[in-house]
């Protein structure tokens, strides 16, 4: 957290190049604290992905004109979709991982995050479609015979009860055998891959119901109001804690039907705005039992401002391709019925014990995961389930047969590296004060239109929409001076700190490029209306 410049534990002489002159012939003024600074996160390492899937995903940023890594966040759920309770890796005897993840992609509202996730869950979409066409026939059929022995049965239940005496025995008989034909008729349900703005009770039939897995895929975030208690002021958490473990869960409740699922996958990847993740890390109830530390957050860079507005669309070649792959892995992962299990080459099994091990001297006091030791404690674990869900990107057709190898677990590492650089700068945008928001915004406005003196009435009646109460205007004032960004003048006038321009412009080159590299392997430098060649 950043000190007040008053606190007495700041205070020394200052160089003379951390002065400024006062244009009004007052004391000279100090360097400013930073205001709500955030590490940026790291750039999301497209490259690990084979190519016909990350030319799939720059090609996407380039014509939504947005940071791959959003579109390499939801290219990451939909994999884990198609293999998610149909794969696991086992590293070493006796401990096996399963493959889904949980990730949200956080953006504030206008970054195109709808047409980003349009894009790359299209095929999945289709691949419902075409399992659900494949069973209908037989559940449509099947149904009718049902129906058909079950009106037998009731039929056969009132002959029997109206009979004599002599004949009741022998109905009777025949009455119980054609119940239980009609319930030996099963219908089989629709395959589904995805759900979405289920309860908790929903999503444990739905994965009863497909083989103990189902994906919650969407451009919003329901799903965080559900289990922030939309549906229930309490609401039941173990379709998530054990739909992301795999560990059993038996559903007893009156007027229901047992289930029992003994090795539930679910899958979960969403879309979120900045409030959301304020609102979901402040929840001590979620927190506390590690639904948090089960997220992979991916926070992309904002190009609003930047962006081509002739930007190219997608290469319908590279589009065929993506849809192909993706619709193969999901409609073939989707008929089996157990896991198949990936075991690691030597060589790869090398790279994950020097990760593990990395990981493990981190997590010791004054490590670069110690303050974050909940989520980086699964981090070894969530290596693997990456690294097997790049395993078969690569290998879409046979990786099943194939074992896990060296190249697929160091791209696991180099794109876990990432998230964890991610979840740190999540962590940052959950604990962020609320009013540095409002006071940053004001300090910004402030500096680009070079208002070196100003009032509050004309701050609030510029700033209305972002201040629209005086108090606001108070709070965000008394902010900005505390830190050292402005100062009350004669009168009700403020003044701003002469270098404020220079000291922004600092923080926003640094992040201009950050978000403008907005293609792996292209330079901080790289103009982001620059097309990029998708080929």
């Amino acid at each position: 957290m950043n000190r007040q410049p008053t606190d007495p534990a700041v205070v020394r002489p200052l160089h003379p190049a951390e002065l400024a002159a006062d244009v009004d012939d007052g004391p000279p003024w100090e360097l400013p604290v930073p205001l709500g600074t955030v590490p940026p996160p790291p750039v999301f390492p497209i490259d690990v992905y084979p190519p016909w899937l990350a030319d799939y995903v720059r090609a996407v940023a380039t014509f939504t004109q947005t940071d791959p890594a959003m579109a390499g966040a939801v290219a990451l759920a939909v994999l884990s979709t198609c293999a998610g309770g149909r794969l696991e890796v086992e590293p070493r005897p006796g401990w096996r991982e399963p493959v889904n993840l949980f990730l949200a992609v956080v953006a504030d509202p206008g970054e195109r995050k709808s047409p980003v996730h349009g894009a790359l869950t299209a095929p999945l979409l289709a691949a419902e479609a075409a399992l659900a066409a494949r069973v209908g026939p037989l559940a449509r059929e099947n149904a009718a015979l049902k129906d058909i022995a079950g009106r037998a049965a009731e039929q056969a239940k009132t002959t029997a009860a109206k009979a004599p005496k002599d004949k009741r025995k022998e109905l009777t008989e025949e009455a119980v055998a054609a119940a239980l034909a009609a319930e030996a008729v099963t219908v089989p349900n629709l395959p589904r891959l995805l759900g979405d703005d289920a309860t908790p009770e929903a999503l444990t039939t739905l994965m009863a119901e497909n083989g103990g897995r189902i994906a919650v895929i969407s451009d919003e975030g329901g799903i965080f109001d559900i289990l922030a208690g939309r549906f229930s002021a309490a609401p039941n958490l173990d379709p998530y804690l054990k739909g992301h473990a795999g560990r059993p869960m038996r559903v007893d409740r009156k007027g229901r039907e047992a289930e029992f699922i003994p090795t539930p996958a679910l899958t979960v990847g969403v879309m979120i705005q900045p409030s959301v993740l304020r609102k979901f890390g402040a929840d001590a109830d979620l927190t506390g039992r590690g639904m948090a530390a089960r997220f992979l957050f991916v926070l992309p860079g904002s190009l609003a401002g930047w962006r081509n507005v002739n930007a190219p669309p997608v290469p319908p070649a590279l589009s065929d391709v993506y849809a192909g792959n993706i619709h193969g892995l999901a409609a073939t992962l989707a008929e089996w019925t157990d896991p198949v299990v990936l075991t690691l080459t030597p060589e790869a099994d090398q790279v994950r014990t020097a990760h593990a091990e990395r990981v493990e001297n981190e997590l010791r006091p004054g490590g670069a995961y110690h303050g974050m030791r909940e989520w980086a404690n699964k981090l070894p674990g969530t290596t693997l389930r990456i690294a097997g869900l790049l395993h078969m990107a690569h290998h879409p057709a046979d990786g099943w047969r194939r074992p896990l190898a060296a190249e697929r677990m160091a791209g696991a590492v180099e794109l876990a590296d990432a998230l964890a650089g991610h979840y740190r700068t999540a962590l940052h945008t959950i604990i962020a004060e609320p009013g540095h928001t409002a006071a940053l915004k004001a300090l910004r406005f402030l500096a680009e239109r070079q208002m070196t003196t100003f009032t509050r009435r004309e701050l609030h009646r510029r700033l209305i929409r972002q201040l629209p109460t005086a108090a606001d205007v108070t709070a965000t004032l008394d902010l900005l001076t505390t830190y050292g960004w402005t100062r009350p003048g004669p009168g009700s006038h403020y003044h701003l700190h002469p270098r404020a321009t220079e000291l922004l412009d600092s923080v926003d080159t640094l992040t201009t490029n950050i978000n403008n590299a907005f293609t792996a392997g292209h330079s901080p430098e790289t103009p982001v209306n620059t097309p990029v060649d998708s080929r």
